[in-house]
């Protein structure tokens, strides 16, 4: 089992580029890879997705690629000569009628970038260097996923223990039901009675009226059910690979039968273990939502 959650990094360099990549991972319903740091270099993206895409099923993912060039950058400034004049002129105008102060500085240029055009060229990318960014990728991926197998050890722990406490929970339930069934069916009868102000009528209409009152109210099948969904939780749990949509879905079915058993028990003592139970499907719903 693997969480969603997760850090990996790795740096290298060569003679022209000292390159850091980091992936974080966290949850998502699917597969999100966000890349930043590849604006230049589209044709790789293919390449690093289909990497990512390889190792990962589910999460959104940030990777961030930072690219470093060892060498000195060449430096090209153009000037747009003709607008600076033009502005020197103005200026000197609206000083002279003291409007303006009649400093013009370098600085008051670059803040008109259609006045100063300043490209600053990065070496030449080379095939290895597209080889050294895919290799760094490759080393931060295994940390990540290194890390969400890490994670996925301590919730596999988490849910096999209440999964325990929730099989424990329908074994209570099976045995507070048995003797919830037989109270129930004399209090039906002793209700008619009062009803009927002792006044008893056909025996056999009686106990089929209270036979249908407590099917009615019988909560064997959904009992059944719950302990037939957290044996197929627990073989789902014993799995590897993606694992959580399908823990998600029983999980979703096992708060749905407590759901179930709450509306029809009317014994308090069913009431209060099975709003236990719930309270530990709550837990494993919100933990699954981390699995891969």
């Amino acid at each position: 089992m693997h969480s969603m959650t997760g850090y990996g990094q790795a740096t290298g360099e060569n003679q022209r580029y000292r390159i850091h990549v980091t992936l974080r991972g966290v949850n998502h319903r699917y597969f999100d890879l966000v890349l930043r740091g590849l604006e230049k270099l589209r044709e790789l993206e293919p390449e690093v997705r289909d990497l990512l895409s390889s190792r990962l099923a589910r999460g959104r993912v940030e990777a961030h690629f930072e690219l470093v060039p060892m060498a000195p950058r060449q430096a090209e400034v153009g000037v747009e000569e003709d607008v600076v004049r033009s502005l020197r002129a103005l200026c000197d105008r609206l000083a002279d009628d003291d409007l303006i102060s009649p400093q013009l500085n370098f600085g008051d240029l670059l803040r008109l970038p259609e006045v100063i055009q300043l490209e600053i060229a990065d070496p030449e990318w080379r095939a290895e260097d597209g080889e050294l960014l895919l290799r760094l990728t490759s080393e931060a991926v295994d940390q990540l996923v290194a890390a969400r197998a890490a994670e996925g050890e301590k919730l596999h722990r988490i849910l096999e223990q209440r999964c325990v406490a929730l099989e424990a929970v329908v074994g209570e339930l099976r045995e507070l039901r048995a003797g919830s069934t037989r109270e129930m069916a004399e209090q039906l009868e002793e209700r008619i009675v009062e009803l009927l102000d002792g006044r008893l009528p056909d025996d056999g209409r009686v106990a089929q009226e209270v036979a249908f009152l407590v099917d009615r109210s019988d909560v064997a099948e959904e009992l059944d059910r719950l302990g037939s969904h957290l044996e197929h939780l627990r073989t789902i749990l014993a799995r590897s690979g993606s694992i959580g949509k399908r823990l998600d879905f029983l999980a979703q079915e096992v708060f749905r039968e407590l759901n179930t058993l709450a509306a029809k028990c009317r014994d308090g003592a069913l009431t209060r273990v099975v709003v236990e139970g719930k309270s530990l499907c709550e837990q494993i719903r919100e933990q699954v939502q981390n699995v891969e």
